[in-house]
Parts: C-alpha cells; sequence; structure tokens
C-alpha cells in the first residue's frame, strides 16, 4: 500500500528574534520601558548588547530630564552609564539637580524667608512685601509672581498650616489647602488665603517677632501663639467667629523681661508653648489655662547659655540651639538631660530629627558645619 502521508519537513529554518538585524530591534526596544529594556538585557549576550545601545537610553534621559543636555562625557562610557552615574548621584543626596530654574525679582532687597507649599507654590519674603510663584510656572520658564503687599514694614516670621485644622471656614470646600500666616514689624499679623489677606491680627505693643510652629489645642479650636517684642505672648483664636480683634485675642501672658525670639509647641502636650527670649529664658506656658491676662500661666522656667540660635519640640523634649552648644531640656521637669553639638566659636544654625537622634549644627570657625548623635535619655 502507497504512503499516503505528506512528506517530512524540517523546521530548522524558523526565524527568531535574533536573526532581526540589530538596527531594527534598537527601534523596537524604545518603546519599551525601563524595566522592560532590563528584562531584555538578562536574556542573551546579543540582546543585552542591543539594550545597551545609546538611541534607546537616550529617550530614558530625554523623559527623565528634558532640559538636560548630554556633556561629552557620555562619549567615551555611553549614554546609558551617564544616565545611571546621575540617577545614582540624585539617590546618593550629592545634590546635582538637573533641574535648575532661575528667575530674578526687580526687589534689590534680600530674600528672608523662603516657604515651600508641597510641589504647589514658593513663598518668599523681601523686606514687606511676600511674594508667590508657581512651581510648574516656574519650572516651565513662565514666570508668574503674585505679591502680597498689605504688611507695611519688614516680615518677621512666615508659617504654613493646614486649613482643615482650623475653622475659619464653615464651608468643607473651602477648608482645602493650607493657610499662610505671617508677622511682621509693623506690629500685626496677617492670614493669607487664595492669595489675598483674610485677616489681620492686632494686639502686639512692637514687633511681632514669631509665631508658634504649629497651632494649639484640640479639635474643638485652634490656637495661634505669637511673640514679640514687647516680650509678651499673645494667643490668636483661628475660628470663622473671631473676626474682630477683641474676639481673635484670646490670651496674653507676660513674664519675658526681654523680647520673645522663639516658641515651639510640646510634642507629648498640644498645649504647652516653650518660648525663649533675648536673654536666653526659657519658658513653658499651658495655654490651656482659663485666665485670659496672667504670668501665672508659666509653668517651667530655666535659661541656656548664649544667644538663641533655634529651638524645636518633641515629645517631651525641648531642644535649644544657643551660644556654642545645644541643650535638650525635659518639659515634665525642666532638667537639661542633654548637651552636645559644641560649635566654636560661636553657633549659627541648628536643626534635629528627634526620631534619628541627630543633632545637626553650622557654625563659624574652623569647625564650620557639624553633626552629632545624640542618645536618647
Amino acid at each position: 500500500m502507497a504512503d499516503l502521508s505528506p512528506p517530512f519537513k524540517n523546521h530548522s529554518s524558523t526565524t527568531t528574534i535574533t536573526d532581526l538585524n540589530e538596527d531594527s530591534l534598537a527601534h523596537c526596544a524604545r518603546y519599551l520601558s525601563l524595566q522592560d529594556v532590563s528584562n531584555m538585557a538578562t536574556t542573551c549576550r546579543s540582546l543585552k548588547r542591543i539594550a545597551y545601545s545609546d538611541s534607546i537610553w537616550q529617550r530614558f534621559f530625554r523623559e527623565r530630564w528634558p532640559r538636560e543636555t548630554l556633556d561629552g562625557s557620555f562619549q567615551t562610557s555611553g549614554i546609558r552609564e551617564a544616565y545611571l552615574a546621575r540617577r545614582t548621584t540624585l539617590q546618593q543626596f550629592k545634590f546635582s539637580d538637573p533641574v535648575v530654574a532661575d528667575f530674578y525679582t526687580t526687589n534689590a532687597k534680600p530674600i528672608d524667608h523662603i516657604l515651600l507649599e508641597k510641589d504647589e507654590t514658593i513663598f518668599f519674603s523681601q523686606g514687606s512685601l511676600i511674594r508667590m510663584v508657581k512651581i510648574a510656572n516656574l519650572l516651565s520658564g513662565s514666570v508668574s509672581l503674585v505679591e502680597l503687599n498689605d504688611h507695611n514694614a519688614r516680615i518677621t516670621c512666615m508659617r504654613l498650616f493646614s486649613l482643615a485644622e482650623t475653622s475659619l471656614f464653615r464651608s468643607e470646600s473651602e477648608r482645602k489647602g493650607n493657610i499662610l500666616v505671617t508677622s511682621s514689624s509693623d506690629h500685626s499679623i496677617r492670614l493669607w488665603w487664595k492669595g489675598s489677606c483674610q485677616r489681620c491680627l492686632r494686639g502686639h505693643n512692637g514687633a511681632v517677632s514669631t509665631l508658634s510652629d504649629k497651632l494649639l489645642g484640640d479639635d474643638s479650636g485652634k490656637i495661634l501663639a505669637s511673640g514679640g517684642e514687647d516680650g509678651t505672648i499673645r494667643l490668636w483664636s483661628l475660628s470663622s467667629s473671631g473676626k474682630s480683634r477683641q474676639h481673635a485675642l484670646k490670651a496674653t501672658f507676660y513674664g519675658h523681661e526681654k523680647p520673645v525670639n522663639l516658641m515651639s509647641v510640646a510634642g507629648h502636650r498640644k498645649s504647652l508653648l516653650a518660648t525663649i527670649s533675648k536673654d536666653s529664658k526659657v519658658r513653658v506656658w499651658d495655654t490651656a489655662a482659663s485666665s485670659s491676662v496672667r504670668s501665672s500661666c508659666c509653668v517651667g522656667m530655666t535659661s541656656v547659655s548664649g544667644a538663641p540660635v533655634n529651638m524645636k519640640c518633641h515629645e517631651s523634649l525641648l531642644y535649644v540651639a544657643s551660644g556654642t552648644s545645644v541643650v535638650a531640656i525635659d518639659l515634665r521637669t525642666m532638667e537639661k538631660v542633654i548637651r552636645a553639638a559644641i560649635c566654636e566659636p560661636k553657633l549659627n544654625a541648628f536643626d534635629v530629627l528627634p526620631s534619628k537622634s541627630l543633632v545637626c549644627t553650622g557654625g563659624t570657625g574652623n569647625r564650620s558645619f557639624s553633626s552629632f548623635f545624640c542618645l536618647k535619655p
């Protein structure tokens, strides 16, 4: 009987992806994600060579840093190596920021204070003038400055607080975003929202020198604290009902003999406010006291050596930088539990990450910058 089955065919000549020329493969790979290109490089030597080609990595470079130009260094090592080197630099906090957006103002006065509102707005002050610029506009090159010029003298402090923390507006839709609070040498405090002054608070008999870094009180009513050249601490209600200055000013604390330089709200009790005056005297106030004008609201006192530089509360500890050192004060006992970060001959700058037990200081002299790890008590 004759064999009617089809003859056997050799399929060994089937075309595979590696049979395509490298230019075609590189062109196709330009449409892949970074993860897919990395996976492609791990399959075989020929595909690895294609995955490392400059045409592919040039696209990744342009997408990541569209405003940057490739310098001549990539000609010896390749664009892939230039991409990875720049990415590594950024992740290691070497601050080789690939996006630089400069702009210049007509006001010749120096910038005294600057605040960042997440990734939306930059606020900065020059003398009595406050300016706003949208970050997106700044990066695109279309700089449009908004000026807030209601203050009549130099801005002394700027803070941003979430509107959700306050009861300034009754409508839920209006309580989104942040409110800018500024103090000035013109004796006033102003609250800004949507590019205009919503409220002006007056009561200090001199320049307002500082504002609390957090709002005091519970959810039923948030309080803003201010310190002034008159040596007083004043508490202001941030509620929709306190529109007149008599209703807004809730209390005045006396006790400091010199101008109040700095203040910070305690972490373990939101009613405790720590302040320091120009003579380096530290006082702790219980703002929950019912009396509107009383010096007995002071529940703790101590002093530090040297001119005050900065202060910050964390839980029950108050970190104070002054003179040449940083001390930590236990607000429950007013005992000095840590003294560290000696910076001769003068301490100029200070910040602390209490959760990491890290104190950073900057000063003058041979030891221009120092960082110290401090043990928690």
